[in-house]
């Protein structure tokens, strides 16, 4: 495995958060990052600051997430298309995140690496906000003996986080 990091031009790391450091520390220590080598992680809660042992070693640092919940069938890629990808990357090689994002089927954000633990709050406060709530609701149907609680919701939440959605996007900017 550690040769194919050393070949490969991209590196897309996508592991769980707390996995994150020490890969990237590790992939350094045993000399696996290359002089301009993309790597690329995935990660909502991190920037590119995590990516630093690789940088140090001349490899270029990307932070794109893919702002939707993946499910691993091809839903995922209708999602992908109809979404957005939060970017953080030097200046000088910002355009290549940005392309990547687009190349995934999304559109490109620029988030700071100094606003990336406000981006994790928003989207963890989003996806497990969420769950939790269907999770009670769904439960709470299936107590009273309604069949299949989640498709009986289904249209009900789809409107409803579609209205608030839009709702929020014509909201004015808080200043």
């Amino acid at each position: 495995a550690l040769e194919v990091v050393r070949r490969a031009e991209l590196v897309v790391i996508a592991v769980p958060s707390e996995q994150l450091p020490s890969l990237v520390a590790g992939i350094a220590e045993v000399g696996g990052w290359q002089v301009g080598q993309l790597v690329l992680h995935t990660d909502p809660a991190y920037g590119i600051d995590v990516l630093r042992p690789a940088a140090e070693r001349g490899a270029i640092p990307l932070a794109v997430h893919p702002a939707i919940t993946f499910t691993g069938t091809s839903i995922d890629l209708r999602q992908l298309q109809a979404g957005f990808a939060a970017v953080t990357a030097p200046a000088a090689v910002l355009p290549i995140a940005q392309a990547l994002a687009v190349e995934m089927g999304c559109e490109p954000v620029v988030i700071a690496e100094t606003d990336r633990a406000a981006y994790a709050d928003a989207i963890a406060t989003a996806t497990e906000f969420s769950r939790s709530i269907i999770g009670q609701s769904t439960a709470r149907l299936r107590e009273i003996g309604v069949e299949n609680p989640g498709g009986y919701l289904s249209a009900l939440v789809q409107s409803t986080v579609e209205r608030a959605l839009r709702e929020a996007s014509d909201a004015p900017p808080l200043i």
